[in-house]
Formats: C-alpha cells, sequence, structure tokens
C-alpha cells in the first residue's frame, strides 16, 4: 500500500509540472502564458485602434494591386490633327492603357460609357469638333454621369464655354468648364515653340518633376474661369503666370483641360519632323502621373 500511495504522488508531481510549464507555440518555441499575450492578441484584433498593429484587412488593402487604368477613347474624327493622334496611340500604348478610336459619328451616337472611362480629344481645329459632330449632348451626358473628358489644345478649347480666339468671344456647345478658353499667345510664343509650364506644387502628383517643365504650343489656350467658379491649376504659363494645365468637375464626372502639348517632342521650324515615341521634349512620365491621378478622382 505504501507503494502504490508513493507511486501516485509521484504521478501527481509530474502532472503537475507538466501542466504548469512552457508550452510549444506551433512553431516550436517555447512560449509561457501570460496577460501581455492577451493584450497583444487583442490588439491585433483591433488593428485600427491608434497603438494596435495594422489589421489584417489593412494589410492586405496595402499589398492589393493597383486600380486598373481606364478604357480610353481616343477621337480621330473630323477636325482632329493626325500627328497627335498618333502620338498619343503610342503613348497609351507605352504606358499599357487600353484604348481605342472612335469619330464623330461614334461622339453623336455611341453608348459611351459602355466602352469608355475616358474619352481624349486631341489637338485640331475646336471649330470643326463643334460643327461636325452633331450631338454634344451625348458628350455632356456621358460626363455629367460619371465619365471622364482630357482635351489638349483644339479638344481643351472645344471643352470651354466660351472660346476667345484674338479677342473675340465664340460660344461653344460642349461647356464642361464654366469659363474661357484663351488663345493664342501671340507675341508671348509662337507655333511650335517651347514654353514653360510652372507646376503647382500644391499637388502631390507634380512633386516627383522639375518646377518648370518645357513643353511644345500650338496655340493652345490658357483658361478663365467665370467668378466664383473654381478649378485645380495644375500648372501655369511662365510667360504670363495664367492658368495652363486645369481639371475640374462636371456633374458626377470631371475634365482635364491642356493647352500646351507633354505628349509632342522634336519639332523645329528647320525641321518640322515629329518625335511621336516621347522623346525631344516630351512629357511622358509627367503626363502619366497627372493621367494616374486624374482617372483616380
Amino acid at each position: 500500500n505504501n507503494v502504490l500511495i508513493l507511486t501516485l504522488l509521484i504521478i501527481t508531481i509530474i502532472l503537475h509540472i507538466s501542466c504548469s510549464g512552457p508550452q510549444l507555440t506551433e512553431n516550436g518555441l517555447s512560449k509561457n502564458p501570460s496577460s501581455s499575450d492577451q493584450a497583444e492578441e487583442e490588439n491585433n484584433t483591433g488593428g485600427d485602434q491608434e497603438t494596435g498593429l495594422p489589421s489584417v484587412e489593412k494589410a492586405e488593402d496595402e499589398l492589393a494591386e493597383p486600380p486598373e487604368p481606364p478604357r480610353i477613347g481616343l477621337y480621330s474624327g473630323r477636325g482632329s490633327w493626325e500627328t497627335d493622334v498618333s502620338a498619343f496611340s503610342n503613348y497609351f500604348e507605352q504606358y499599357g492603357y487600353p484604348y481605342s478610336h472612335f469619330d464623330e459619328t461614334d461622339a453623336a451616337e455611341m453608348d459611351l460609357a459602355a466602352q469608355y472611362d475616358l474619352i481624349c480629344f486631341p489637338g485640331g481645329f475646336a471649330a470643326e469638333y463643334k460643327n461636325y459632330i452633331k450631338n454634344h449632348d451625348n458628350i455632356r451626358s456621358f460626363i455629367a454621369e460619371g465619365g471622364l473628358f482630357m482635351g489638349v489644345c483644339a479638344g481643351a478649347y472645344y471643352a470651354c464655354d466660351i472660346l476667345k480666339w484674338q479677342g473675340t468671344d465664340n460660344p461653344y456647345p460642349l461647356g464642361l468648364f464654366d469659363g474661357k478658353g484663351v488663345g493664342p499667345l501671340s507675341g508671348l510664343v509662337g507655333w511650335g515653340e517651347t514654353t514653360v509650364i510652372n507646376l503647382n506644387r500644391e499637388y502631390p502628383v507634380n512633386n516627383s518633376f522639375d518646377q518648370g517643365l518645357e513643353m511644345y504650343y500650338f496655340d493652345g489656350p490658357y483658361f478663365e474661369p467665370y467668378a466664383g467658379k473654381e478649378v485645380d491649376v495644375l500648372a501655369s504659363y511662365d510667360v504670363n503666370g495664367e492658368p495652363a494645365i486645369i481639371a475640374g468637375s462636371f456633374g458626377e464626372g470631371a475634365y482635364l483641360l491642356f493647352g500646351p502639348h507633354p505628349e509632342l517632342g522634336g519639332y523645329s521650324p528647320s525641321s518640322p519632323e515629329f518625335n511621336l515615341e516621347g522623346g525631344e521634349g516630351a512629357q511622358w512620365p509627367w503626363l502619366h502621373s497627372v493621367l494616374t491621378w486624374f482617372s483616380g478622382r
């Protein structure tokens, strides 16, 4: 009996030591449970608290893939400048934007939202945009319902309520921008010359680039908003301090307008051949940065 009692006592002591001693975690390391472990666990499940660790959901968001680039419609119908259409085609291809062309009939009749997130009107002839597109309301509705509009030079004039050319006001039908597109910059910058565009440092999208970027100019506008109307002025002309590149809202959508041509390079009067591949004065990296910012508005 004494031997049995002694045996049971030894077994009890062994069991007590094994239950209260170090425990193995999943990775095999020993760990003594304590109140600090419970606090750490609570912090991990409440990661949005100021003192907590990032939650699983937040970590997953940070590792998520960037948003898909917008589906772009590039206008290449009546009034568009073939050289500029080619430059934008090359730019969209190089930066991986899905795009296709549309013309004046499509602009008037197509269900734009079914095909595109953003439509781009390049340089060309704003009066032909006005006269050959027979249903401007189709474009206005696309933007008002959440679409995006990018206009460069003639495309920017086209988006203004008033095109003021050499001092004369010309009403325009699209009216995305509540103001005037004013041009050309006669006596300040000539057609086909480069000019310095000063980037607005209030917008972080500009901060990875030089304050002043040279861009080609082909008689594009500067922008005069109507009194009480506010827009985002991303950059200004160095020669007169007027807005050169602006963005603003229209209904549920937005517009991005350029007076100069960041997509073009290589032109000179003595050698009037353009670089359409992003070199010799073209500002494709900056344009990509701005378009990424704009398409995420």
